[in-house]
């Protein structure tokens, strides 16, 4: 619930946190239709109250530039890596090549983003380098992952490629971009945001992994309505932080259509499992539970070093 002060000289207005850089903080005011530097005042100052990007306060505007923020709306949910809050969308990028396409970095994406609850849109960068012999294989993956159900956007920011279905999926809407640097994400909101002209990292020659161009999470202005998250990009999918390993099997959402002898079944070693017996007749893809086995086992060496 919100803990808001009034008295009956104050008008609270509502606002959107936008930006947050240690105790700094940035505010769009509806009302106003501008932005203003703000602080936390009172008891919320006082109780150590911590407010991020994605959330909804109240308060009063106390000058040109400043709002005094009194209260701090319920989230609807938040995400902790980056620290969002009331988020619509999680849009997973990768991209084809440079650095090359992972499904194992896809599926961790899509873990975390039914562990956390947030609806997900998988966005595939740089098709433009998807060469001839590799049309069968690109093409695979993409009807792989539409047939589990998942939103697939094939893009390319070079070629214009899918630029505009993109902007459709943003609209309205507040959006993270989530996935390992080099990907493509700055270019990305370069192209559908004009103006934002943001920092475009260039993928290391020596490791194949992008340079990190970001160092908070700030909401962009869609001119088309809603807003987007520059993320800071990071090359580590952490789903052995979040995902302890008997919920692991629930959030490859393919796995809840067979029914194994055991209801607690790793899918693993234990007699009567569906899901073993789905794979060998073709019914779940290999790569999946390939990537399947590789978290949980990611998993389980992360909680036997603790």
């Amino acid at each position: 619930m919100s803990e808001v002060i009034t008295n009956e000289d104050t008008k609270l207005v509502e606002g959107l946190v936008t930006c947050r850089a240690g105790a700094k903080l940035e505010v769009w005011v509806p009302e106003k239709q501008r932005f203003y530097t703000a602080f936390l005042r009172g008891r919320l100052r006082m109780h150590g109250a911590v407010v991020y990007a994605g959330d909804w306060v109240e308060g009063e505007v106390i000058s040109g530039f400043e709002f005094a923020v009194d209260g701090v709306r319920e989230r609807r949910n938040f995400l902790p890596k980056p620290r969002v809050a009331n988020v619509d969308r999680l849009m997973v990028v990768v991209s084809w090549d440079e650095p090359v396409f992972s499904n194992t970095t896809v599926d961790g994406l899509l873990v975390l983003a039914e562990y956390f609850g947030l609806s997900p849109v998988l966005v595939i960068n740089k098709v433009d380098l998807v060469r001839v012999r590799q049309k069968r294989k690109f093409e695979h993956w993409v009807d792989l992952y539409r047939g589990l159900g998942y939103d697939v956007v094939p893009i390319s920011v070079a070629s214009g490629e899918g630029v505009e279905k993109l902007r459709e999926r943003l609209c309205g809407q507040l959006v993270v971009l989530a996935g390992p640097s080099g990907v493509g994400k700055s270019s990305i909101l370069n192209a559908i945001i004009p103006g934002v002209c943001l920092r475009v990292g260039e993928v290391s020659e020596k490791t194949g992994r992008g340079r990190h161009t970001t160092t908070e999470v700030r909401l962009l202005q869609n001119p088309n309505g809603g807003w987007v998250a520059d993320t800071p990009g990071f090359q580590k999918v952490d789903v052995p932080l979040w995902v302890e390993a008997r919920n692991l099997p629930r959030l490859y959402r393919e796995f809840g259509d067979f029914r194994c002898q055991f209801n607690d079944c790793s899918h693993t070693v234990e007699p009567g499992c569906a899901v073993r017996e789905a794979v060998e007749k073709g019914e779940i893809s290999k790569e999946r539970f390939n990537s399947y086995i590789f978290w949980l086992n990611q998993i389980k060496e992360l909680r036997a070093s603790k």
